[in-house]
């Protein structure tokens, strides 16, 4: 029996997010349902680009989903994480404001600043803002199921979002891929979730291998935004550094800097992101660059997405990542969920308000 096993190690999750993490299926199921039955008044054809605008857990949804579709996007499509919408946002533009509290001070002016241009606007979140000040102003809100902490909502995030665009034709239909993401999700859960053994767990067993270790996680093509929520959850649930980085931008910079990085490397484990559709030369890439920084590094571990669809072998690997992530936490016994450093960010920020924020209705 492994360390993970011992239900004890995991008690030190005070907000449950490992348990979150496992009603992902009905979380997927909710957001869904939610997303098709709002009402949008905006007609699909008038949409010729879409901003997702959002910051942190609440905007690698986006990220995602042009990671995924990025063959099959039939608008441009741009994640904004910014306090203003870039010059080309105009009337054609579908602005999607994704902000999980409803309160992110950089996604409630990006919307303000759509209202402004007259953009079309959606809003994805649990309703703050979005439902007492924007939605009367006739921008329609899909209203997510709650989650413990918005990176424990990104299947709810992601779905809405989703719908959302295939609703404006910026995705080809989804029925079948989003039956098949559900049954990734499924299975996700029964084979990294805390009932499966560790040595059965690859979650458990990417958590152990990262403990004490400082992970670098490289991704391709799909792969790349994958590797940055690796990044992200490693970050803010297992309280530790994390870096990434994406092939074959990679290749042309970052892979120079191993050969500094000396003592250090001992203790760094690199994490490569593959994807069994990746372009060859891509392929080949993670192959020779795989050789070039071994001997620099404790070691590198190849993982390949499973699934037979883009959403779903993202899926795969997102989960087996947050899994993984939260694991590390209870092996360094921290609670993953608070966000202390965070926390005093916004508390020193909120002494200086943000006028355009602070009090919309004062704007006029």
């Amino acid at each position: 029996m492994g360390l993970l096993d011992h239900p004890g190690v995991l008690a030190v999750d005070s907000m449950g997010l490992i348990e979150e993490t496992g009603r992902a299926v009905a979380m997927f199921d909710a957001a869904i349902e939610r997303a098709r039955a709002v009402e949008i008044p905006f007609p699909a054809e008038a949409v010729r680009s879409v901003a997702i605008c959002g910051m942190g857990g609440s905007a690698i949804a986006g990220d995602l989903i042009v990671g995924a579709f990025w063959e099959r996007l039939r608008r441009p499509v741009q994640v904004v994480r910014d306090y203003y919408l870039p010059g080309w946002v105009g009337e054609d533009t579908l602005v999607i404001g994704s902000s999980f509290s409803g309160t992110t001070e950089e996604t409630l002016t990006c919307m303000m600043d759509a209202i402004d241009r007259t953009c079309p606007a959606v809003g994805i979140s649990t309703g703050g803002r979005f439902a007492d000040y924007y939605a009367p102003r006739g921008v329609p809100l899909v209203q997510v199921p709650p989650a413990p902490m918005p990176r424990a909502a990104l299947v709810q995030m992601l779905a809405a979002t989703l719908v959302v665009l295939e609703r404006f034709e910026v995705v080809p239909p989804l029925e079948s891929e989003l039956v098949e993401a559900r049954e990734t999700l499924a299975t996700a859960v029964r084979s990294y979730g805390p009932d499966a053994p560790e040595d059965v767990n690859p979650a458990k067993q990417v958590a152990a291998m990262l403990n004490e270790r400082v992970p670098l996680v490289w991704g391709a093509e799909i792969t790349a935004p994958i590797a940055y929520r690796w990044k992200c959850q490693l970050n803010e649930n297992a309280k530790v550094p994390a870096y990434c980085a994406r092939l074959p931008e990679h290749n042309h910079n970052e892979i120079v800097g191993i050969e500094g990085i000396g003592a250090a490397g001992a203790r760094t484990r690199v994490i490569m992101l593959q994807d069994p559709r990746n372009h060859r030369q891509v392929g080949r890439r993670f192959g020779i660059t795989e050789d070039l920084v071994d001997p620099f590094v404790e070691g590198v571990t190849r993982i390949e997405a499973e699934g037979q669809g883009a959403l779903a072998r993202m899926l795969d690997l997102v989960m087996l990542g947050d899994y993984a992530s939260l694991y590390l936490a209870c092996l360094r016994e921290v609670d993953p969920g608070p966000i202390t450093m965070i926390d005093r960010l916004k508390e020193r920020l909120a002494t200086t308000p943000y006028g355009r924020t602070a009090d919309p209705d004062a704007q006029g």
